[in-house]
């Protein structure tokens, strides 16, 4: 079943509400669809790369500290803070909650780490059809720039630049996170806002010679004269003062 079918039971009244905002250190941006919805399931998504080199300074504009574990650390302790709040408000349903799980069996969330580092997988609903079928759309996130000390809001023809990130693109995203109460508990991450660091556009893949493999040869001059075409001695040629 997937996660917003309406016809999963509720654990919890409608009323339990969880919503918390955090802007995530600098991450490589990957797999994004951030200016337009991807095609396929209609989402704004990203996933953010956080490789173990990478470092981030805390508030007080000094400390630096690993970006991965400190990322890890801010999701683990509102995932936390998720579960105190269901105990706090439903403390006769202890250990009743269940987390939605993988194929494997273990706890789904968005957040893991690989070979690579740190990911954390977003994901937004541009749209669909509410219980009444009525449809609905949500609001794109939005992109920020930094101009001097200030950061400020991209217009409309900035953001569209950003329709192809590539992979090796550098930003900050502030995510918004809700937790969810359907057969299963879980929390969802969605993207709010980016403020691009480096960005990269993406231009479809290979597209030079040299990204195929292909690389010119060495070229000697064409033949010029009938000797070196054929290696054979010239023929004489004839006038009329030879007859």
């Amino acid at each position: 079943m997937g996660f917003f079918s309406n016809k999963l039971s509720r654990q919890f009244p409608m009323d339990f509400k969880f919503e918390k905002s955090l802007t995530s250190c600098r991450a490589y941006l990957t797999y994004c669809w951030l200016v337009n919805p991807d095609k396929k399931y209609n989402n704004y998504q990203a996933t953010l790369l956080i490789k173990p080199d990478m470092k981030h300074i805390l508030d007080d504009g000094k400390t630096e500290v690993d970006s991965a574990v400190w990322m890890h650390e801010q999701l683990e302790a509102i995932k936390k803070e998720f579960q105190d709040a269901l105990l706090s408000q439903y403390p006769d349903r202890q250990g009743k909650f269940k987390w939605q799980r993988n194929g494997e069996g273990e706890p789904m969330q968005y957040w893991q780490f690989t070979n690579e580092g740190l990911t954390v997988k977003l994901k937004k609903k541009a749209g669909g059809l509410k219980k009444d079928n009525t449809p609905y759309t949500t609001v794109p996130p939005k992109f920020f720039k930094q101009e001097g000390d200030k950061m400020l809001l991209c217009t409309e023809e900035e953001t569209k630049k950003y329709d192809k990130i590539a992979p090796e693109s550098v930003g900050q995203v502030n995510i918004r996170i809700t937790g969810y109460d359907l057969d299963y508990i879980g929390l969802r991450l969605e993207p709010q806002g980016i403020c691009m660091r480096h960005f990269v556009p993406f231009v479809g893949g290979m597209q030079t010679a040299e990204d195929f493999g292909f690389a010119p040869e060495k070229q000697t001059a064409p033949p010029s004269s009938w000797e070196e075409q054929t290696g054979l001695p010239a023929e004489k040629t004839t006038s009329a003062s030879d007859f």
